[in-house]
């Protein structure tokens, strides 16, 4: 859930001790799937030990020079019975007829780059389904807006968590990126700059692979992709550098993007500075994107240009990875415009100079290339108080110019975290349509 939308209600690589236990437990794994709840419990217990084996060893404070996408440790996250995958979906109001599978999810780190192209670690979850087939398909997961590194899937069991355990109950592997200094990763996080999302989430596929064969159970190499909110954009990125042969092992075969932030500066910021985003939404979106914008392309210099007082001495604190949500909409005032100043709402309308450099970064995911796959947009026509359906909209036409049907789901009159909700058995179906 993204925690906008939210406020309103030393391994290293191939270490022989993780890779021994995770296969002891994989090996042993057959033998769980039949037993009953109480003995589910025992595979928690064996995941705990593997937690304290690598927590004891720690992970390395710097990547060094090594290879990108390296995987440096998988620690177990969750283990859930098919009855419990049933429940935990049900009580959030996702359909469950899709779910087949227990699910086994782990947390990975390994080794990318950061945007000054230096070495850095990243995080993410993996889900895989347990029991039935050898092979499963493979779905990559793109989240919406956190704040707080520890609101990340890979690190917090709370609703993040729900759409890798949705798609890997229905028998796809799945492979869910923190994205860049979120979870356990290092450094602050880059909101909203597609180079970085996409970097990660390619490094993350390799490292999943890794992972995934190392416990004989190999993921499909030709990948689903999919993504909400923050996350659309990032999907769409993703399907376009893989087609681009970012890593050769790695096809797509079909694109979902659910209520994404498609088109920043024609439609998701005129809507929070006219009033068609919730306020309050709308004054932490834009200054997570300034702050986070600030720091890779040194927007406004000094705080005060861009914030008005008292809040400009409290911006770059407030987005450092350590404050939830909650805590910054404490801080910030109700509208953009209390918080903004003049300048800062002008960049935001007609970008220029360094905000321009930034626009171009992470804007237009779906304009200027032509998918070669399948691709699909889900949205709610009305109700959604963070992000207006013209994002979905303006992706589509950006397609229908290169010839390129892209079709938006109707998911109608629903709010922002309900769309995701209506939306994943939707996506699910999409994907079969396309196996």
């Amino acid at each position: 859930m993204p925690i906008l939308s939210a406020l309103m209600r030393s391994f290293h690589p191939a270490s022989p001790t993780v890779v021994a236990v995770v296969n002891r437990i994989d090996r042993m794994a057959p033998d769980f799937y039949g037993l009953s709840m109480r003995k589910s419990t025992l595979a928690l217990t064996l995941s705990s030990c593997l937690v304290g084996l690598v927590a004891m060893a720690g992970v390395p404070a710097h990547a060094g020079a090594a290879g990108r996408g390296e995987l440096l440790s998988a620690v177990p996250i969750t283990t859930l019975t098919p009855v419990r995958v049933t429940d935990l979906l049900a009580g959030h109001a996702i359909d469950t007829a899709s779910v087949r599978y227990g699910v086994d999810a782990y947390r990975l780190e390994y080794r990318t780059r950061g945007p000054d192209g230096r070495p850095i670690i990243a995080s993410g979850a993996v889900a895989l389904p347990r029991g039935g087939r050898d092979r499963y398909g493979t779905v990559v997961f793109q989240h919406g807006t956190i704040a707080a590194k520890a609101e990340a899937g890979s690190v917090n069991s709370d609703s993040n968590r729900l759409a890798p355990i949705t798609f890997a109950a229905a028998g796809y592997v799945t492979v869910a990126p923190d994205y860049l200094g979120l979870g356990t990763g290092q450094g602050e996080h880059p909101y909203l700059d597609l180079p970085t999302e996409t970097s990660a989430s390619v490094d993350m596929l390799h490292a999943a692979d890794t992972f995934t064969r190392r416990l004989s159970r190999p993921m499909d190499r030709r990948v689903f992709i999919s993504g909400f909110s923050q996350g659309g954009p990032a999907a769409l990125a993703l399907g376009r550098a893989l087609q681009a042969g970012a890593d050769p092992r790695f096809s797509v075969r079909a694109i979902a993007g659910v209520s994404g932030v498609y088109d920043l500066f024609g439609t998701q910021f005129p809507g929070a500075l006219n009033g068609t985003i919730v306020p309050k939404l709308a004054t932490i979106s834009t200054a997570y994107y300034m702050v986070a914008m600030n720091r890779l392309y040194d927007i406004y210099g000094e705080p005060s240009r861009a914030f008005r007082a008292p809040y400009d001495e409290v911006m770059e604190a407030l987005f450092d990875g350590r404050h939830s949500g909650q805590d910054i909409a404490a801080k910030l005032p109700d509208a953009p415009t209390e918080l903004l100043t003049d300048w800062a709402v002008e960049q935001l309308r007609r970008p220029a100079g360094p905000m321009l450099r930034a626009a171009r970064a992470s804007d237009g995911a779906c304009a200027g290339w032509r998918p070669h796959v399948p691709v699909r947009l889900f949205a709610g026509t009305g109700g959604d108080e963070l992000v207006p359906i013209g994002n979905s909209l303006q992706c589509q036409e950006a397609f229908r110019s290169r010839g390129v049907r892209a079709p938006i789901v109707d998911l109608g009159e629903v709010d922002h975290n309900t769309s995701a909700k209506r939306a994943y058995p939707l996506v699910l179906e999409f994907f079969a349509s396309h196996e």
